[in-house]
């Protein structure tokens, strides 16, 4: 193609040419981030494809659970003297039990009384399996007492203490129950702990993996936003001729 024409072409052309020297820079600068977030961008897009294409019901371990069955609640029979709170729950923790919960304003923690207003005893191991069959489909053999929560666990954000029941024979299927109030707080499977991981490099919060608001995710968010930034001028404020045909 003649100079004259490439002039001309660039004379069309909607923007204004860059310079050399600024195309230089422009082009070091996008390959420099692209480097440097290419990876994390990696991450974001596996991660958001897994979200995407998993049922999140299926990651909650919902479909364990069965239909809560329906129970008439008399009255007459509780005497509970309390003062205040922003919320009374009344519930069944076993067949022919009825536990009542109380949230506490200022702490925001539910207490369980029994119709009586006394704190309830928590479950025994085999009445945590007894309730771990009696809500679920899931079949449970053995039961741990759990009292204290690293920062990462999978029931991370429940009050404590629960009991975890599983099968020795499956013990990557785990349900956490409430020993106060007889609730199945989390269940936990592998693809919840798939989901939890990919949460985590998603969101760039390696401790709880709580924080949607890290110092990480919003740095690299801004560098991923001037790659493609730089990417489309380079695109768009470039132009470029197409070779000649024979």
């Amino acid at each position: 193609m003649a100079a004259s024409e490439v002039s001309e072409k660039a004379a069309r052309w909607p923007y204004r040419v860059v310079s050399l020297p600024w195309q230089r820079r422009l082009r070091v600068w996008h390959r420099r981030l692209a480097v440097v977030t290419a990876i994390q961008l990696l991450l974001w897009t596996v991660s958001g494809i897994y979200f995407a294409f998993i049922d999140i019901t299926m990651v909650r371990g919902e479909p364990h659970r069965l239909a809560p069955q329906t129970q008439s609640i008399d009255l007459t029979q509780f005497d509970l003297s309390v003062m205040s709170t922003s919320q009374i729950v009344i519930k069944p923790r076993l067949p022919e039990e009825l536990v009542v919960g109380v949230m506490e304003p200022e702490s925001g923690l539910m207490e369980w009384l029994s119709p009586d207003g006394q704190p309830v005893t928590p479950l025994t191991a085999e009445q945590a399996i007894s309730v771990v069959s009696n809500k679920t489909d899931i079949a449970v053999n053995a039961t741990e007492w759990v009292t204290t929560a690293a920062e990462a666990a999978e029931y991370r954000g429940r009050q404590l203490p629960l009991w975890r029941a599983y099968d020795v024979n499956k013990p990557s299927l785990r349900v956490y129950v409430d020993p106060r109030s007889g609730d199945i707080v989390a269940i936990r499977n592998l693809a919840w702990r798939a989901w939890d991981f990919l949460w985590m490099l998603h969101i760039m919060d390696y401790d709880d993996r709580d924080d949607i608001g890290t110092w990480l995710l919003k740095l690299f968010s801004v560098m991923a936003l001037l790659t493609a930034v730089a990417g489309i001028a380079l695109y768009v404020m470039i132009p470029w001729t197409r070779g000649s045909k024979a």
